[in-house]
């Protein structure tokens, strides 16, 4: 994403090539042999994660080029908090105060992440305006991470491929139409559309596996430091991003948010 953000890649047409490569590989994969045993409450979850992925990338990608690749990774990693609290919650996994510390912590260090101090001026306005689409993204992945957990507990047994071909095929929907849609896709967005379509396929799989494996409120918050360290890593070591003293400030207190909420 962020790739396509800095080469300023036709974001309708990336996204639709990446959902196309998802989708086709899912069928190569076998996908389309247990797609006809799907719930009516598989198929309907399904098409919700469809939608939510298409919006989530989207206000990942206004997110980056208002925020920049560090803060808006982590301010959708730090929605860790999101599902974790709904586990804890709606399934009643235990808890503990580590975990309720760091859910605490997740939501009172947001206001650091702005690119720029938030100021009651008008350049206040401007960063609040850029701190907008990263509290939108913050929201939005919680939602759709914590739909794989209704998954995992209501209903275990639904095939992996047969639910991420629902996932993608209704994203593919929403986003295809893009391709015809001005000049054709140049090979930059072909290449880097299927770089992300098939990480994006894999990733989804690995991460349904594992909430069959593991509790939400240790596997959410494990994910969510691991790709904080990651991209934080990438965008001052590869982008050259620059940060504020106060973001550093957010990238340390949101990554002790999620080691904490992992104390599970």
């Amino acid at each position: 994403m962020k790739v396509a953000n800095a080469k300023n890649l036709k974001l309708g047409q990336f996204l639709a090539v990446n959902y196309l490569v998802c989708s086709l590989g899912l069928l190569g994969w076998g996908a389309w042999r247990t797609l006809g045993f799907n719930s009516p409450f598989i198929w309907s979850l399904g098409i919700l994660v469809g939608i939510m992925y298409v919006l989530c990338l989207w206000l990942f990608n206004r997110a980056i080029a208002s925020g920049g690749l560090a803060l808006s990774t982590t301010l959708m990693r730090l929605s860790a908090a999101i599902p974790t609290m709904g586990s804890l919650i709606l399934f009643a996994e235990q808890t503990n105060l580590y975990q309720i510390l760091g859910i605490v912590l997740a939501f009172m260090c947001l206001p650091l992440a702005s690119k720029a101090p938030l100021r009651f001026d008008q350049a206040g306005k401007e960063a609040l305006k850029g701190m907008t689409w990263g509290l939108l993204l913050f929201a939005a992945y919680g939602m759709t991470d914590f739909a794989f957990k209704v998954q995992a507990e209501l209903e275990p047994s639904a095939d992996p491929n047969a639910f991420m071909a629902t996932i993608f095929g209704t994203a593919l929907l929403f986003t295809f139409p893009q391709l015809f849609k001005g000049i054709k896709p140049n090979r930059e967005c072909l290449f880097w559309g299927f770089v992300l379509g098939l990480t994006n396929v894999l990733a989804t799989y690995f991460w349904i596996l594992t909430l069959a494996h593991m509790p939400g409120a240790v596997a959410f918050p494990t994910l969510g430091l691991g790709v904080i360290a990651v991209t934080t890593l990438a965008s001052l070591l590869i982008w050259r991003e620059r940060l504020r003293p106060a973001n550093f400030t957010f990238l340390v207190l949101a990554s002790v948010a999620v080691f904490l909420i992992n104390l599970g």
